[in-house]
């Protein structure tokens, strides 16, 4: 009974010891990355633009590469190499119809 106790308490601990992690799951990520903050809304809007269009025209490959939508040092998204599959992964909803 005392190493339930144990472990719960452990676990306990961790979740308040790790708040960040909670909230680094709910962020828009490209590749491994987090998304800037600053560049949500036109990322947004540019997988809005491609969920939007027809099927031919909104490519849904994934660039190879780890970095696949970002800029060559990697510091911010570059959405002229976005794809919807991209928007996918970042959780960029297609807009409602």
């Amino acid at each position: 009974m005392k190493v339930r106790t144990l472990l719960s308490i452990a676990a306990m601990t961790s979740a308040l010891a790790f708040p960040g992690y909670a909230l680094a799951q709910d962020q828009h990520m490209i590749s491994g990355k987090a998304v800037p903050a600053d560049q949500v809304a036109e990322v947004q809007a540019k997988c809005d633009e491609l969920h939007k269009a027809p099927p031919a025209a909104a490519a849904t490959e994934t660039p190879a590469g780890t970095t696949a939508g970002w800029t060559e040092d990697g510091s911010k998204i570059d959405v002229t190499k976005l794809t919807v599959a991209l928007c996918d992964e970042g959780k960029f909803a297609a807009p409602a119809n």
